[in-house]
């Protein structure tokens, strides 16, 4: 796989905002499916499996409808979503498919999000992906300097300006210059259309804010309108540590201070 990626000047992102909890933690167990609701009350149905997740570990495939989980019922996408926050990251279940007509029981344990992020890149050089800086400045890359990158959904996480500037101040008073930290994002509309918006969400940033296409930041993150997908890259350009994080969580602290001291340890290497 080749490493790096390579950084255009120009421009973008949004997606519809969905509600968030506190109380939610930023690293829960994770089910990894695209679904919709057949009709007003269910069932349940399967539109897109997540690479690397519980979901696809199972066997699940598009357009499978989903009729329980364990000894539950679902009788709607909500009992669904319900259903896996309810359990812990690590478990197995047994979920009741039908497909084709057909019932199938299939097996998981679930993963957590940063368990998916950290099997598909931790240890690995990042693909190469043209990204485009919205405000227009220099070229960013991480070859050469420790790199924080996070992935998010400008449109929808309102928090997520916070968390880039607790990661800068922190990385100012560490006297750590050597440190870049990234955002990136992405848009449904036409890149042409998407700058204004995209050039207000950098003016809420102290961070540069690229712009990936769709496709590419499908395959970098996983879609989330809640959390910003982080990845700490040395200067090789080798993928060291990976890890989700919910700006609004109660668990907040815990994972910026994971993800700041994996960035010190990513940073030692290059002395």
């Amino acid at each position: 796989m080749r490493a790096l990626f390579t950084v255009l000047f120009a421009v973008p992102v949004a997606l519809a905002a969905d509600p968030v909890s506190a109380d939610e933690p930023s690293n829960p167990a994770f089910l990894g499916v695209g679904m919709s609701d057949m009709g007003p009350n269910g069932p349940c149905v399967i539109g897109e499996v997540t690479p690397d997740s519980g979901a696809e570990m199972a066997g699940m495939l598009r357009e499978d409808t989903v009729l329980g989980l364990d000894d539950n019922a679902i009788t709607n996408c909500d009992s669904l979503v319900k259903g896996i926050q309810a359990r812990e990251a690590g478990q197995p279940v047994k979920i009741k498919v039908q497909r084709n007509g057909a019932v199938r029981i299939l097996e998981s344990n679930l993963p957590s999000r940063g368990d998916v992020l950290r099997k598909r890149f931790v240890g690995k050089q990042l693909p190469l992906a043209t990204l485009t800086r919205v405000d227009g400045g220099a070229e960013v890359s991480p070859r050469g300097k420790t790199t924080i990158i996070g992935w998010f959904d400008q449109g929808a996480c309102m928090s997520c300006g916070t968390a880039f500037s607790n990661i800068t101040d922190w990385a100012k008073a560490k006297g750590k210059n050597a440190i870049s930290v990234i955002g990136v994002t992405s848009a449904r509309q036409a890149l042409p259309e998407a700058m204004k918006e995209l050039k207000e969400a950098q003016r809420r940033l102290d961070v540069p804010l690229m712009y990936a296409d769709p496709e590419t930041f499908k395959e970098m993150s996983i879609n989330d309108a809640k959390r910003i997908h982080f990845m700490v890259i040395d200067c090789r350009g080798i993928v060291e540590y990976a890890t989700p994080l919910k700006p609004d969580a109660d668990d907040r602290t815990a994972v910026l201070e994971e993800l700041f001291a994996a960035t010190e340890q990513a940073a030692r290497r290059m002395k």
